[in-house]
């Protein structure tokens, strides 16, 4: 079928009030104008025929390195991630789609990715794939370089629009840089590179922050429905107060803190080298832990009108004991001391595993807000109230002030509001049955942190370890010890909160015709 997509609007919800935290100071803030050294698409799908576009601007003067990663739907793990480096001025695109039985990611764009593009195709590893058709995308400026440093000069596209030499921009990206002798990352604030004009020489990069000068949007599209959605991503000013430069060699599981792993949503690089900021995630919740989600929905049979929720709750693997939670994952199928069980708990606390016949029962490793409670209060267009049932929503009008509470179990989820769903999500528990005499309305939706947990958000030492399963749990127990997690400044009920209302209309006699748009959730926020 050659669909014909028609040109869509795209409405900017009210944005959200200045949130003020009490204990933490920061310069980080909501981006009123669509720029900052953060960008975070609430949701991506390769579900059902959807495809996911990503464009990525660098808006200043000055060349700069991005960290693109894609998170998995239920539990936030790293999917797939790549360094950019955008010269001056520079957009990058690129869409995700499903090839098969790999999820990929697609580019034709010019501009120079540490590691190099297959053929202008990143596929995702398999360690983290299942489950990973649908999730959400971080987009973290990690540094800035002026003309003076030489990834600008190897990054800069000639009149063809050709970077001039990519193979130099990736040496910045090994592991163990040293300085006029070995190619790589030194710390969070240095590199080293093969200068351009001879290769038999090194040069040293020194990044300073980005400027928050990174724009980023997105667009669902299904061709075979012939809809398109769009929209602005989420974008946070002064994320990062320096520089965070690491490697696309090697990660967590090999120990190594200066690796593809970081930045995140918690901060820098947690050691010494390059700084320590992993408190960012504590003032992310400040900026996008508003109290409650406003938007609009529609369950129109007659006009063939639906709409999903998105609510994406980001960061929530800032809040798990790493090498705990990794471990678990990778123990899944064995039995005994082998195992590891990554459990909530008030402290932390690890029991059974080595010398005996018991897993490695690791308390106070999920210390994660989700499964957040959720309470909808649900209104038609005449302020009617509708509540929800036991079980999932049925619109239909009741006494005002009941109150009904269900889960919201990922870190990505989709409530779907009509008979059919419009973005095919596996991560909606939640349906709401086309009423009677109730086809379009507004709710809020209020969110709690999980009541069976005390939140905290871990964090690397200098001493952690990676996690190798093949050493047994003894050695897993060592990575896990070498992890903190710290209570402070994590206020319970503070869940950070994006994403948007889909709607599509579709004519079935003229697919041709199908239309839809996406429109942002309001916040009620915090005081």
């Amino acid at each position: 079928m050659n669909a014909k997509f028609k040109p869509l609007g795209i409405a900017a919800a009210v944005a959200a009030a200045s949130l003020g935290y009490t204990g933490v100071t920061s310069a980080q803030d909501k981006a009123g104008n669509d720029l900052g050294d953060l960008a975070l698409i609430p949701y991506y799908s390769v579900r059902d025929g959807f495809v996911t576009g990503v464009h990525i601007t660098n808006t200043s003067d000055l060349t700069q390195v991005v960290k693109v990663r894609m998170r998995r739907g239920t539990d936030s793990m790293d999917a797939l991630d790549f360094n950019l480096v955008l010269s001056p001025k520079d957009v990058w695109t690129g869409f995700i789609a499903a090839e098969g039985d790999d999820v990929v990611f697609n580019t034709t764009d010019n501009s120079c990715t540490a590691p190099a593009t297959t053929n202008g195709k990143f596929v995702m590893p398999g360690i983290y794939r299942e489950d990973a058709d649908e999730g959400y995308i971080e987009i973290i400026g990690m540094g800035s370089a002026d003309d003076s440093q030489p990834i600008y000069t190897s990054a800069l596209h000639d009149s063809d629009g050709v970077p001039a030499d990519c193979d130099a921009v990736r040496d910045n990206f090994f592991r163990g840089g040293v300085a006029t002798t070995k190619k790589g990352v030194i710390d969070g604030l240095t590199s080293v590179q093969r200068l351009d004009s001879t290769k038999a020489t090194l040069g040293l990069n020194t990044y300073a922050d980005t400027g928050d000068a990174l724009k980023v949007s997105y667009f669902l599209r299904n061709a075979e429905r012939g809809t398109e959605f769009g929209n602005s991503a989420t974008h946070i000013t002064g994320f990062l107060a320096q520089p965070a430069i690491t490697n696309q060699q090697s990660g967590l599981f090999s120990g190594d803190l200066l690796g593809f792993d970081y930045p995140d949503l918690a901060g820098g690089i947690p050691q010494a080298a390059g700084g320590n900021e992993n408190d960012r995630f504590q003032m992310l919740r400040a900026n996008l832990g508003g109290e409650s989600v406003i938007n609009d929905w529609s369950a129109n049979t007659a006009l063939n009108v639906n709409t999903d929720w998105v609510i994406t709750f980001p960061g929530q693997y800032t809040m798990l004991n790493l090498p705990a939670y990794f471990a678990q994952l990778m123990t899944a199928g064995l039995e005994g001391e082998n195992k590891v069980v990554c459990a909530p708990g008030a402290t932390f606390g690890a029991t059974g595993g080595p010398g005996t016949d018991t897993p490695l029962t690791v308390t106070g490793c999920d210390n994660r807000d989700i499964p957040a409670i959720a309470t909808f209060d649900v209104y038609d267009r005449e302020e009617q109230t509708i509540s929800q049932p036991e079980g999932g929503l049925v619109v239909s009008p009741q006494i005002p002030g009941a109150v009904v509470q269900t889960e919201l179990p990922f870190e990505v989820n989709v409530v779907q509001w009509g008979d059919a769903p419009v973005l095919g999500s596996e991560n909606s528990d939640i349906v709401v049955e086309t009423p009677e005499g109730a086809n379009f309305g507004w709710a809020e939706l209020s969110v709690a942190s999980s009541l069976a947990k005390t939140q905290a958000v871990c964090e690397a030492t200098a001493g952690s370890a990676g996690v190798n399963i093949a050493n047994g749990s003894a050695a897993i127990a060592t990575a896990i010890a070498a992890y903190v997690c710290d209570t402070t400044d994590v206020v319970k009920n503070e869940i950070p909160k994006i994403g948007f209302v889909a709607w599509e209309r579709n004519f079935p006699s003229n697919p041709a015709a199908t239309y839809g748009r996406i429109i942002e959730h309001s916040y009620v926020t915090s005081s």
